[in-house]
């Protein structure tokens, strides 16, 4: 889940791209710096004969410390909007019970307007915000899920809206963004809970590094080799290629169709077919003008101003160019990297790629200017693609309720470090004292709670995902994870070290990716939640720390030292590029094609197909309880995990005290150790997919 709008210098995943499609701010707007207080922002009065206005979240954190440069100007943007929901809390507990073996709810699922209706906003809220925003003629798009709007349209508009108006600032590093000058507020009370986007810093980083060995043949290892060495050839032999099944890819960047059947031609194997879904009003999950129930005239208050997200179809892939959008849209890597390994992992499933595009936001410094102006602090003002409109590709994810498993492969440090103007999680994707009250864990539950499992990649600096956000140092101290990685329904995936031969065989032990076997180029990201409990299958099991959630929950393939080759800019963007790439971005799909391969069978199970209920019976929801219950039960270790799971006995996650490229030598901060059993590096360990298949098929057959 992301919000990002402005390029970023480096990325906290350690990958050598900045978020080229990502606008950004210029500098040097005119007037004096000065300093703006950190807090206590004065509101502006709500109108004569309103009542006060309504308080919610929106990111003012990221002002402490930050220098008032002078007044900001921007021809428009999209804010996210989470409205009150009816039971945040109740989603979440729904969507644990709808998953766990052991409740009368378990793989209950409810369908997106279910959820709407008994845990989202009131038909009522949801039709009255959105009528506040569209009398300001702002775009409103809307999902039948009730959990949060979709609001575009320009600075004017914007301000009018909110009750405020925009300043540019630059923080500590020096990064120069747009925010709110007074604390943002309506002129009578409505039902928002929080606004992402009205600071545009951005938050989220992808999760991938170029690899820099591989087979010694091609960059990084082939999808025959990682078939081989994690047993997915074991499950194809037993008949399951993930047939009837749908893998979804929430999106980062521009794709192209030709990649993935080259990618396939050119290593010799089957692959599934690739569809992108482009987050739009004429999608399945349109705006509210086709919700339920639909517009109504007579409803208070009435409902039947015109309904427009604003959101569009993205332009077509183009080769690299150092243009910007709409007529400039390279490949990002990431988008390669998550359609070739699910693809051809799973290679009977379908896989659906959702992408969103909103041409009307530009971000500028000075006057009003076009996309494709270059911005006097560096790079260019462009629309809002992909990872900066994650959220809405989420919720049209959950909308369209088709997709069997999603795979995410990017996140956001949990903490923040105001001083620098460095946003966390916290405050932005949820609120650290109510974490139900936000987008990302509504999200993530309404997804459990549909059974649809999610594999999110935990990120490419070790332990120390707040210290190494990129600049100044230091950060935190103290070590932090990656969110949405922590969030409590979803399954992190962290990174090991696989050294094979080339047809795929082990020629050494399984390793935690840390600095020691990547020659200085990051490490798994794993440790403790700041904020979320620890979950009922982790609470009291041998290597669990603390009372938090811990992460990861599994491994697989991530460090770029035995990467995957990844092709990019097949023809006729060509020519085709070939080069290996690491991360946690490499495992978290290739977890979710392993999931697939697990859905099959049980769909293909008429007792396992028995225990579901609605149109997908098969789904099992988030798969962490079926995970934890291969190692650790009642109680007791159990004897089939050592089958299930490689346990990875030897790593480390530390990373060294200096700023990126983390240059090795240097002293390293405290990490985890990889042990017996479950730990902060490798999680419960690499699962084998054949035999996984069978412990599943064992369990939900009883």
């Amino acid at each position: 889940m992301s919000r990002s709008r402005l390029s970023l210098s480096a990325l906290a995943a350690a990958s050598s791209l900045s978020l080229l499609l990502s606008a950004c701010g210029g500098g040097g707007a005119g007037g004096a710096s000065a300093a703006i207080p950190t807090s206590g922002l004065p509101a502006v009065p709500p109108a004569a004969g309103a009542s006060a206005p309504s308080t919610f979240a929106w990111g003012n954190g990221a002002l402490k410390g930050a220098v008032y440069v002078g007044p900001a100007h921007f021809s428009a943007m999209g804010v996210n909007v989470a409205v009150r929901m009816q039971n945040g809390a109740g989603l979440v507990s729904y969507a644990r019970s709808a998953s766990d073996p052991h409740s009368p709810l378990y793989r209950q699922f409810l369908t997106p307007d279910e959820i709407g209706a008994r845990f989202g906003a009131t038909q009522s809220d949801y039709a009255a915000v959105a009528k506040y925003f569209s009398g300001f003629g702002l775009h409103v798009g809307g999902w039948p899920q009730r959990l949060s709007l979709f609001v575009a349209g320009s600075q004017t508009q914007l301000q009018s809206a909110f009750h405020t108006t925009f300043g540019e600032y630059r923080s500590a590093k020096g990064s120069t963004f747009i925010a709110p000058v007074s604390a943002p507020s309506f002129g009578i009370p409505l039902a928002v809970t929080m606004v992402s986007n009205l600071v545009s810093l951005p938050p989220a980083t992808r999760s991938f590094t170029p690899a820099r060995a591989g087979n010694n043949i091609i960059g990084g290892y082939t999808p025959t080799q990682i078939r081989a060495v994690f047993d997915y050839i074991g499950a194809y032999k037993e008949g399951y290629t993930g047939a009837g099944i749908t893998i979804g890819i929430i999106g980062t960047g521009a794709f192209s169709p030709a990649d993935v059947p080259a990618y396939a031609s050119m290593f010799h194997v089957q692959a599934a077919p690739v569809t992108q879904v482009d987050a739009t009003d004429s999608g399945v999950a349109a705006g509210l003008a086709l919700n339920s129930p639909p517009p109504n005239p007579s409803a208070t208050p009435p409902d039947t101003f015109p309904y427009s997200s604003g959101l569009s179809t993205p332009p077509p892939a183009t080769s690299s160019c150092s243009g910007t959008l709409p007529s400039c849209n390279p490949e990002d890597v990431e988008a390669q990297i998550d359609t070739e390994q699910a693809a051809t992992l799973a290679p009977g499933s379908s896989v659906l790629y959702y992408l969103a595009y909103n041409a009307g936001e530009c971000y500028e410094s000075g006057p009003s200017l076009p996309a494709g102006t270059p911005c006097p602090g560096g790079g260019t003002a462009a629309p809002a693609l992909g990872l900066a409109l994650s959220d809405d590709e989420i919720q049209q994810a959950i909308a369209d309720d088709k997709v069997d498993v999603l795979s995410l492969s990017y996140g956001s440090p949990e903490l923040a470090n105001p001083s620098v103007g460095e946003y966390g999680a916290a405050g932005y994707y949820f609120d650290p004292n109510n974490p139900t009250n936000g987008f990302g864990p509504a999200e993530f539950a309404a997804l459990a709670a549909e059974g649809i499992a999610v594999f999110v990649a935990t990120g490419d600096t070790g332990a120390e995902m707040c210290k190494h956000g990129g600049g100044v140092e230091p950060y935190y101290d103290d070590p932090c994870v990656s969110y949405p990685a922590s969030d409590p329904s979803v399954v992190a995936v962290g990174g090991v070290t696989t050294p094979m031969d080339q047809f795929g065989n082990l020629v050494n032990q399984i390793t935690g990716w840390g600095v020691q076997t990547s020659a200085g180029t990051g490490g798994s990201t794993g440790g403790v939640s700041a904020y979320f409990p620890i979950l009922p299958y982790q609470d009291g099991l041998p290597g669990a720390m603390g009372k938090t959630r811990n992460l990861p929950d599994i491994s697989l393939e991530g460090d770029p030292q035995t990467g995957v080759s990844v092709l990019i800019d097949a023809p006729p963007l060509g020519p085709e590029a070939v080069g290996g790439y690491g991360g946690t971005s490499v495992a978290a799909p290739e977890a979710a094609a392993m999931w697939a391969l697990v859905l099959q069978a049980c769909r293909q199970s008429a007792t396992c197909s028995a225990k579901g209920s609605g149109a997908h019976p098969y789904r099992l929801g988030d798969p962490n309880p079926l995970f934890y219950a291969q190692y650790y039960a009642n109680g007791t270790l159990q004897p089939q995990y050592s089958k299930t799971f490689y346990d990875v006995l030897f790593g480390n996650n530390a990373i060294d005290v200096g700023p990126p490229p983390y240059f090795p030598g240097l002293p390293l901060d405290p990490g985890y150790n990889a042990g017996v059993g479950y730990d902060l590096v490798t999680g419960l360990g690499v699962p084998f997919a054949a035999h996984l298949i069978d412990a599943i098929l064992t369990t939900e057959g009883q």
